[in-house]
């Protein structure tokens, strides 16, 4: 009763504790650091938007109001003109809306340098939307100090009607969004383990499971978000940025709500976004800086110089004048293209970043007066594009395209890490925790998986769940309701994935059906005529329900790429994009640089892809991969001399291989040209193999050293007792 009792109470004080510390990180965002400010580089204002100076000599007193944006406000900057008083002091007060002094700062005038940004630290505590009174004086100076005026374009977003250059500094959150989940996620998941020590031991196994795989997935899911194990590095970051464009586009497009849409249409799911900018790869473009221009304007003449965009080509059709930020407005002579950019002539004077602002905000205007839209999106007609019409719903809900960016990452990295767990925790019961453990190691830890983990174009996730449907449905393949829940499973998960681009779906497909071929393999060579009989049926069910969710993917695609034409879109499919990625192209059709994938043959193809440039996983080079391949056929020809052969692993071997390889061949010229993205295709199962057949072949050795010796030793000990 009394041991009852104490759990009771220790049950209680940590599961508080957790509650306290997710809170705390969660919806508090309670941990905070640092002095954050943007202070305006005085050398970048104009001089005519520099209006005068006050002085605060002698007793002078500025007064002002501000709104704090964010939470945490810590300090207020002032920039300080002149100084050169040796006496007195600078002070800082702060009211509330009734007139209270909150916040109180005071400064030798000494110590305060000239020209230069002087911060105030705050200690109180201050509100988002709630206004507060500024006051900045001095008393007892016996010199000149003076703050600097400027212009209300100037002014900072809590103090947009003042005149005196403030900033206001904020402390920032010390745990980025991502962090915070993941942080959240894993106190759960502890939370979950305590949980199962107050159920019966059956229940307990069932919910401490639970914790595990919420603690693993938060553990996958850092490495995949962070690249914490094996570094972010610059091909990885171009790679994601490149790839997400089709995404981001997206999110930049639902930013601003204001866009041309190629062919009128808005019925593709993916799509590039293009402004005055330039093309939207994730990131903003530089303008042209040289001799000749400054960030776009001309330095001599009244005209701009912008990227080349599929934006400035529409534009140039029927914009005849354009309006800059600060309001001013010109007519267009002329726009032409310039090498790799577009010069546009306006009448007027010679124009300058400085007065007009910067070209981002710049707006074209049509014959009629109306503004132009502001982008223009170009579908990605490639595919459906799923997995941009879900994301684009978030960014309508979250708004902020940034914010709605990290957190799908994070939701995509979290579903390939739970899609990994599940698979290894299946492995594991169907085989042995050795191959389950070399399984959910080498997803962890591989370089490549984790790099398309967080991908918002590729979807990871949407690779493996045919994979862990195959292996569900092989391990109940006895249970006919557990084999009709697989069918209509490996139907939308194949629907899905092609939905979200049918790249290496070959390879998917195949892997849905992976484990299962290796059932049906051993089952045929134990001579199990009515096991045999059902692996096949149930094998030959699932391909044909991969291939009708493949097909039902086409359609949809195909109605959209011919407009409403079934079989026109089918044709356009099969043209534009199969026979490019294959080798049925006509070269007259292709650029230059694309005809050596068309002209390469498949064993050249195919030796591409067993030279790695990239670790296998983290720690083993890439150039052991031939040998990582080999070793495992050497063991095979060892047990097959010695007569235990095993035949499953021989299986799983050659299928995972086969599985592997087969996009590589059937998309032979995709192959050629991407071999920055599909040394992935050896994930499928192939390398995890290899792994574990030389990791159980050097365990087995040394197990039986280990018998062989307690042997020798049992018998020199009955020697010596004899």
């Amino acid at each position: 009763m009394l041991k009852q009792a104490k759990n009771n109470i220790v049950f209680a004080v940590l599961s508080l504790l957790l509650l306290t510390l997710l809170v705390m990180i969660g919806p508090l965002n309670a941990f905070q650091h640092g002095y954050f400010a943007n202070e305006e580089d005085i050398n970048t204002i104009a001089s005519e938007d520099l209006i005068g100076e006050y002085d605060l000599t002698n007793g002078g007193k500025f007064t002002t109001t501000f709104v704090p944006a964010r939470k945490h406000m810590t300090g207020v900057e002032v920039y300080i003109v002149k100084q050169d008083s040796t006496q007195g002091n600078l002070i800082l007060t702060v009211e509330d809306n009734s007139g209270k002094v909150i916040d109180r700062s005071e400064v030798d005038v000494s110590k305060i340098k000239p020209e230069t940004w002087y911060k105030f630290y705050t200690k109180a505590k201050y509100q988002i939307g709630s206004q507060y009174t500024l006051h900045i004086s001095t008393t007892g100076t016996n010199g000149n100090i003076t703050l600097q005026k400027a212009t209300t374009s100037y002014m900072s977003e809590e103090n947009p009607s003042g005149e005196v250059l403030l900033s206001f500094a904020y402390k920032k959150a010390t745990f980025n969004h991502e962090t915070r989940i993941l942080m959240g996620n894993m106190i759960i998941s502890l939370w979950i383990i305590l949980l199962s020590t107050r159920f019966t031991e059956k229940k307990q196994k069932t919910i401490q499971l639970l914790g595990v795989v919420g603690i693993l997935v938060t553990l996958l899911s850092w490495n995949f978000i962070f690249s914490s194990l094996y570094g972010q590095t610059a091909s990885n970051t171009s790679f994601q940025t490149y790839n997400d464009s089709l995404n981001t586009g997206i999110a930049e497009a639902e930013r601003y709500n204001d866009f041309f849409v190629a062919d009128d249409t808005y019925q593709y799911g993916l799509g590039r976004y293009s402004s005055i900018n330039g093309s939207y790869y994730g990131m903003r473009n530089p303008y042209t800086n040289n001799d000749e221009w400054t960030e776009g304007y001309s330095n001599t003449e009244s005209a701009i110089l912008v990227n080349d965009s599929p934006y400035i080509i529409k534009i140039s059709e029927t914009a005849k004048k354009i309006r800059f930020q600060n309001g001013d407005t010109y007519a267009i002579k002329d726009i032409k293209k310039i090498g790799d950019n577009y010069r546009v002539d306006l009448d007027g004077p010679v124009l300058s970043v400085a007065k007009q602002g910067a070209l981002d905000y710049a707006v074209f205007i049509d014959a009629s007066g109306s503004d132009l839209p502001r982008g223009y999106l170009s579908p990605y007609k490639q595919q459906f594009g799923l997995q941009g019409k879900v994301f684009r719903l978030v960014y309508r809900v979250l708004h902020n395209g940034d914010t709605a960016l990290d957190l799908l990452k994070l939701a995509c990295s979290m579903m390939t890490a739970l899609v990994f767990i599940v698979i290894s925790l299946l492995i594991k019961k169907k085989y042995n925790a050795i191959l389950a453990g070399c399984f959910l190691l080498t997803f962890w830890l591989s370089p490549w998986t984790a790099m398309f983990a967080q991908n918002l174009y590729w979807v990871e996730f949407t690779w493996f769940i045919p994979m862990a449907v195959g292996l569900y449905c092989s391990i109940n393949i006895n249970d006919f309701k557990a084999r009709c829940i697989s069918y209509i499973l490996a139907f939308v998960s194949i629907l899905i994935k092609c939905l979200c681009g049918y790249e290496y779906i070959s390879t998917v497909m195949v892997g849905l059906i992976t484990f299962l071929f290796v059932d049906l393999v051993n089952a045929m060579l134990s001579k199990n005529k009515e096991k045999s009989i059902l692996i096949f049926r149930t094998t030959f069910v699932m391909g044909i329900v991969a291939v009708l969710g493949f097909t039902t993917a086409i359609c949809m695609h195909a109605i959209l790429r011919g407009n409403g034409n079934l079989l026109e879109g089918i044709i356009t499919i099969f043209k534009s994009d199969v026979l490019r990625r294959t080798s049925g192209a006509d070269l007259n059709q292709l650029s230059t640089n694309l005809w050596d994938s068309m002209n390469a043959s498949i064993w050249e193809v195919l030796c591409r892809y067993f030279h790695f440039d990239t670790d296998i996983v983290v720690g083993v080079s890439g150039k052991l991969f031939q040998v990582i391949c080999i070793i495992p056929l050497g063991i095979f020809a060892y047990d097959f001399h010695n007569r235990k052969l095993d035949v499953i692993k021989v299986a799983l071997y050659i299928v995972t291989f086969l599985t592997s390889i087969s996009w590589i061949v059937l998309a032979k010229s995709h192959s050629y040209v991407h071999t920055f993205l599909n040394f992935v295709l050896w994930y499928f199962g192939f390398i995890q193999v290899c792994i574990y057949i030389i990791f159980d072949q050097f365990s087995s050795v040394v197990n039986n050293h280990r018998a062989r010796g307690k042997s020798n030793e049992a018998i020199d000990i009955k020697y010596w007792m004899d």
